[in-house]
């Protein structure tokens, strides 16, 4: 089949290591196996992104590595980001703190609320007062009071959270004049990021009260993140993206990013991490999002080969494996051939983690409901398997945000948004519409009453060029290659196109050579023309479809039938 055809070339390792599957055994190399020079050269690593006076020595380290029998990976320092400057004194003082308890009590007894101030917690952004009414006062009565106590505090913004959660307070969120930077060394820096039951930390920054806040991915297990222009989002996405470049190598997570605007997550061009470039058309995000699937089906056939419940046991299960243990499972998935639908790993696999930037896009494009039917299913089953969505974007529309897409995905996130109904659409309650730009956010987090608010950390592109360029020296990318469903006859290779006309005057010279033939196959003409197996597939589903060769048998040739 033509659908979803990505090719996947292993890193150069020892024979003892290629003999083990690689991640997408399941799929045909591009590149004749028989061969030592590589089907790629350093394709998609952008020399723009190349520090010109380390241009060289970059690509002399990578040759060096990949003459050695394995990459010894190693992960980036956080020095590599930008130094926080000395706590200032930006967050409100305790005498600041008392005034403006003092206001906003007296305010309330105004509209006859009265109470209690019985905390206050002050953070780099906000100061969040515990307003304890007496009984007889109704709650319902203090939500109304926003924009008065706004006035009154002269804050330029404020939230009520009644009740918070769990208590017998009403939490009063109020807007410090001057914010001090939540950074994302300090983050990363913490011993919370490095605790090993967190094998995907989520940083989002900081609670209200300063103290960092950072979740597990694997346990949500996908995230959809809305928020309009300037609040912050696509700041959110590429500081979580790089806090993983962290915590993982290319062997333990792989990342395959969507971003239709082009803009967003260009600077991890060239990352040893990519499954494939930034994927930029609808087209090929629903094949990029069909190969996720036919991924997920393949890891659970491995999961229940060896009677594990998850992607974390079946790796150190297949850890363990002795190396007859291992021959056998080879010798038998090479039996089944490339394209059986039996074919399981016995190897450790990687997390993958699909980035869909500007998910509104992807859903307004003619691919809407081939895209949603993907994106629903994944996010039905792809949990045990470790694969995880994070989806991206501007306005949370009903139109975007589906039922089925809503209910599928329990992790919600909301920076400021225009209105309170998109408040409503992505967290089921309105305020976040009443949020501050530049990292202000409200988390819901599976199981959650109520959301939390944090205050996102900044990275600058500086920042994020720096990892990527630390990954790239390690390592070229190792890129899938995707084909962009054989309706429009093109296929992205190597970041051009091959357009219907290159392939008629190909099909003409493969019709010659298969009519001399008695049997044929993809991979036969892979070594006899250097193709790609996606366009030779294409080329023999061709063949088929014009009667020169006959119906697929398994593994076997196809016969052909044209006379010599």
């Amino acid at each position: 089949s033509l659908l979803s055809l990505f090719s996947f070339r292993k890193r150069k390792k020892s024979v003892e290591q290629e003999a083990s599957p690689s991640l997408f055994s399941r799929i045909p190399l591009i590149r004749d196996p028989n061969k030592e020079t590589p089907f790629f050269s350093n394709v998609a690593v952008k020399k723009d992104y190349f520090f010109k006076e380390e241009e060289k020595e970059v690509e002399n380290n990578i040759e060096k590595k990949e003459n050695q029998e394995s990459i010894q990976w190693k992960l980036p320092p956080a020095d590599l980001l930008k130094t926080p400057p000395l706590p200032s004194a930006l967050q409100m003082s305790l005498q600041e703190s008392k005034g403006d308890a003092e206001r906003l009590k007296r305010k309330l007894e105004q509209f006859s609320i009265s109470g209690e101030i019985a905390n206050i917690r002050s953070g780099p952004v906000i100061t969040v007062f515990e307003f304890k009414p007496e009984d007889h006062v109704k709650v319902a009565r203090i939500t109304q009071m926003e924009d008065d106590l706004m006035i009154a505090l002269k804050s330029r913004s404020i939230r009520i959270i009644a009740p918070i959660p769990g208590r017998d307070v009403v939490g009063i969120e109020t807007a410090h004049t001057k914010r001090q930077m939540v950074y994302l060394k300090d983050m990363i820096k913490d011993p919370l990021f490095w605790q090993s039951e967190q094998p995907l930390p989520l940083v989002l920054g900081r609670h209200v009260d300063g103290r960092p806040a950072i979740k597990d991915l694997e346990k949500l297990p996908h995230l959809m993140v809305a928020g309009s222009t300037g609040s912050g989002k696509s700041v959110f996405v590429i500081s979580f993206l790089l806090s993983l470049l962290f915590r993982h190598t290319p062997e333990t997570l792989r990342l395959l990013l969507v971003d239709p605007k082009q803009v967003d997550l260009s600077v991890f061009a060239g990352l040893p991490h990519l499954l494939t470039p930034p994927v930029r058309e609808s087209k090929e995000a629903v094949v990029a999002l069909q190969w996720c699937l036919s991924e997920m089906y393949k890891r659970y056939r491995s999961l229940a080969r060896f009677h594990v419940r998850d992607l974390v046991s079946f790796n150190e299960k297949t850890k363990k494996l002795k190396e007859e243990e291992r021959q056998t499972h080879q010798d038998f998935t090479e039996s089944l051939g490339e394209d059986s639908e039996e074919l399981y790993y016995f190897s450790p696999q990687p997390y993958i983690c699909v980035v869909l930037e500007e998910f509104g896009d992807l859903m307004s494009s003619p691919d809407r409901n081939r895209i949603e039917t993907l994106v629903v299913r994944l996010a039905q089953m792809a949990r045990a398997c470790g694969i995880h969505l994070i989806l991206s974007m501007q306005s949370p529309r009903k139109d975007v945000v589906t039922g089925l897409i809503k209910t599928n995905i329990p992790g919600r996130m909301s920076f400021k948004v225009s209105s309170r109904i998109d408040s409503r659409i992505i967290l089921d309650e309105g305020g976040a519409e009443r949020l501050l730009s530049q990292g202000d956010m409200l988390y819901l987090g599976p199981g959650q009453a109520r959301p939390e608010r944090y205050h996102g950390s900044f990275v600058k592109e500086t920042e994020v060029l720096s990892v990527v360029q630390f990954w790239k020296r390690q390592a070229k990318t190792d890129f899938c290659l995707i084909k962009n469903g054989g309706e429009e006859g093109i296929l992205h290779r190597n970041n051009e196109e091959i357009s219907l006309e290159q392939d008629d005057n190909k099909y003409k010279e493969v019709f010659h050579y298969v009519s001399e033939l008695k049997e044929v196959s993809a991979s036969h003409l892979q070594r006899k023309y250097g193709l790609g197996y996606p366009r030779a597939a294409r080329l023999i589903d061709r063949l088929e479809e014009e009667g020169v060769v006959g119906p697929a048998r398994g593994s076997k040739p196809r016969e052909v039938l044209v006379p010599k």
